[in-house]
């Protein structure tokens, strides 16, 4: 089943590209910090002038959280999401010479980074075995009964036990865009998915 999988997410995005854009690993990080509870169109319109005038941590930690609340403000808790950042840029700063660390595990004890977030940015950066879990990820793998679980880390720990080999950036961002675009949570497009007759959500729906 989960070669079958792959190679349909291989046939419908053969080349995945990051939907959010960034210059530097810097800005990856806190473009997936904006991107919480937020499309990536909307992240990109905001990082457009952001990064353009803040590029790096040492400029952007100059701004006052009230400025960066104004600046991020469409991304949705943005007074949550402006306190993090500036917090992350002054640990950047002051402990990592404002670099980004490579470490999934260390990326993890940044301020407003979060374990999804450690790990899709160590795996696109930096290719560490991660598999980050989002809400698209939860609800494909369980949909498709690749993983019975009910939690973003009980997703991780199966997946990652029962499918070592798909444990990669590429994977999880096909996912990702298999559920954005075509297994979406309302009005999924069962009816052109070439995975329907294996898949455990549409077996349900037709009982």
């Amino acid at each position: 089943m989960i070669n079958k999988v792959m190679e349909y997410l291989i046939e419908l995005f053969p080349n995945p590209k990051p939907e959010l854009n960034y210059n530097s690993d810097f800005q990856c990080l806190v473009a997936v910090i904006l991107s919480a509870q937020c499309t990536d169109k909307r992240v990109n319109v905001v990082t457009s002038t952001l990064f353009r005038d803040y590029p790096d941590s040492v400029s952007m930690q100059k701004l006052t959280q009230t400025d960066l609340e104004k600046l991020i403000y469409s991304t949705g808790f943005y007074h949550n999401k402006a306190k993090n950042i500036l917090a992350l840029c002054k640990v950047l700063n002051e402990k990592f010479n404002g670099k980004v660390p490579n470490d999934p595990e260390v990326l993890e004890t940044l301020p407003g980074v979060g374990r999804k977030t450690a790990n899709v940015v160590s795996s696109a950066l930096f290719g560490a075995k991660k598999l980050g879990v989002d809400t698209h990820v939860l609800r494909v793998t369980n949909r498709l009964g690749l993983v019975d679980a009910k939690t973003p880390l009980e997703v991780e720990k199966q997946w990652t036990k029962k499918y070592p080999q798909f444990v990669n950036h590429d994977s999880h961002f096909r996912l990702v865009l298999f559920g954005r675009y075509h297994c979406k949570a309302q009005n999924p497009n069962c009816a052109n998915c070439k995975l329907s007759g294996e898949c455990k959500f549409f077996k349900s729906k037709n009982l």
